[in-house]
């Protein structure tokens, strides 16, 4: 681009900036805004904008000051409390108990002197070791002195005393501008431009009057680079948990809500899980030491569980025919999966509140091992369609809608087993960096001997839970599970706003 060509693109500021330069020597923005009668902030954008035109540089200044703090201070007069203990010891231990009616910062000496092997005690006695005896003047001492007489101090050493507050590191930097070659070129093209009048904004006023006639407009050019842009904005994970309720709630669900808490009866046993099922293990499951056990809920109701496990109840199955124990049921563990609040919910319809629909969202926890793509704590979103005409297909086309809308595409359902539905699948989706496909959830009708015991009705019950974090890894690249809670600020400024 031509001199004349950039001068014409040259904001007021930028034009000001450059006049103040003309002399060729390198200026402190401090300097270039009294030149100009701007302030500091608007020279340093003027240049920043100045030298995307290849007018003028910039460049910055780091100087680093070094002071005491009042604590420092302190010390620097009187002496660091462990050497001022030390020099009390020197003629003998004392008793810490007599120390402390004479000694104001005895608590940070005994931790000093201890920690630099300078002391021992014994029997609430002190006293010195030979390397204590040994002691004349400390590094430390030395620093404080160079400080305060401003002089370079060892970066370990200065490192310390920050730490123990007895000092302070500030940083101040100078920025510089001055003017290109180019820029000089452009500078006399400035001239003509002078006794133009510059308009920067069109105005309704400009306009009526006429006041645009005779005047030159500011060019702008669109491809120049701007400064990014980080706005703030919420955690990409909360951000789902919004949409996913929205998802659920315009299908015509109603959110279940519930504690972390729950007793092994909701999370287990209304699941028709046998009591001596593997995922109950300690090995699986988080129990409470505090409380240990809860208390059950309706008598009838849980002698109805009860009969289901032993022996099938009036469900039309044998049950697992083993002696169901109460006391077991009472525990309280951390929920494994939301699932709990739908054989809740499940418990607390009546015949005439049917056919309902229901979701949750929450966390849950599992004593899994730790990898790539497991966690002990996570998320996870339940639902469940109760009515005499719901169909496994109707929960196929419920949760195909629901992936799609997470931004799956390449995903699947098989069949699968668990101990609370049946027919059952999984949904799986295709990882392509690994070559293989990825469990996600779970899914299935609820047997009879799950609903009936809790409703006292055989009706057909969807059901599905969701956990969502793996979902949140394909859509936005994540590699690791970890990651999604780690609030690395570099992936959460990159992790798009979800707006579907």
């Amino acid at each position: 681009m031509k001199p004349k060509e950039v001068a014409t693109r040259l904001n007021e500021n930028e034009r000001k900036l450059l006049h103040a330069l003309s002399g060729g020597e390198t200026a402190t923005t401090d300097k270039l805004s009294k030149l100009t009668g701007l302030g500091r902030d608007a020279v340093e954008k003027a240049s920043d904008w100045a030298m995307t035109k290849g007018v003028v540089e910039f460049s910055e200044e780091v100087s680093r000051f070094t002071s005491l703090t009042d604590e420092g201070d302190v010390y620097f007069e009187k002496g660091l409390p462990e050497q001022n203990l030390r020099k009390v010891l020197v003629d003998g231990g004392m008793a810490i108990a007599d120390l402390k009616r004479t000694f104001e910062t005895l608590n940070i000496a005994l931790a000093w002197i201890r920690r630099n092997g300078w002391a021992n005690i014994d029997r609430g006695v002190i006293s010195l070791t030979d390397k204590g005896k040994g002691i004349k003047s400390t590094p430390e001492e030395a620093a404080l002195k160079a400080i305060k007489a401003g002089e370079p101090v060892d970066e370990d050493l200065l490192d310390q005393l920050v730490k123990r507050k007895l000092a302070t590191i500030t940083e101040s930097t100078t920025r510089f501008v001055n003017i290109t070659k180019f820029g000089e070129q452009v500078l006399p093209e400035l001239s003509e431009l002078e006794t133009v009048n510059i308009i920067t904004q069109l105005t309704p006023a400009l306009l009526s009057t006429g006041g645009w006639i005779g005047s030159r407009f500011q060019e702008y050019d669109v491809s120049l680079p701007v400064p990014n842009t980080l706005p703030g904005k919420r955690h990409f994970i909360s951000q789902i948990i919004d949409y996913i309720r929205r998802f659920w709630v315009e299908l015509g669900f109603k959110e279940m809500k519930g504690d972390y808490l729950e007793l092994n009866f909701w999370n287990f046993d209304a699941l028709y899980q046998p009591q001596d099922h593997p995922a109950r293990d300690l090995a699986d499951t988080f129990y409470m030491k505090t409380p240990y056990k809860g208390h059950l809920p309706d008598a009838k109701m849980v002698e109805q569980v009860k009969q289901t496990h032993e022996n099938g109840w009036t469900t039309g199955s044998k049950g697992w025919q083993y002696k169901w124990d109460p006391e077991l049921a009472k525990r309280t563990v951390l929920r494994t999966h939301t699932t709990s609040l739908s054989v809740n919910q499940i418990a607390k319809l009546k015949p005439e509140d049917l056919p309902a629909k229901f979701f949750s969202v929450g966390r849950v926890f599992r004593n899994e091992t730790i990898d790539w793509n497991h966690l002990a704590e996570f998320y996870q979103t339940d639902g469940i369609v109760i009515g005499e005409d719901v169909t496994f297909r109707d929960m196929k086309g419920y949760l195909k809608a629901y992936l799609e809308g997470l931004g799956l595409t390449k995903f699947r359902f098989r069949p699968a087993y668990f101990p609370y539905t049946e027919m059952s699948m999984e949904a799986e989706v295709w990882i392509e960096e690994r070559g293989s496909w990825m469990e996600l959830f779970g899914a299935g009708m609820f047997r009879p001997e799950v609903v009936k015991p809790l409703l006292g009705l055989d009706v057909p019950v969807l059901a599905w839970g969701p956990g969502f974090d793996r979902l949140v890894m394909q859509s936005y690249k994540v590699k690791n599970i970890k990651e999604l809670y780690s609030n690395d600020i570099g992936l959460l400024r990159r992790a798009k706003l979800w707006t579907r």
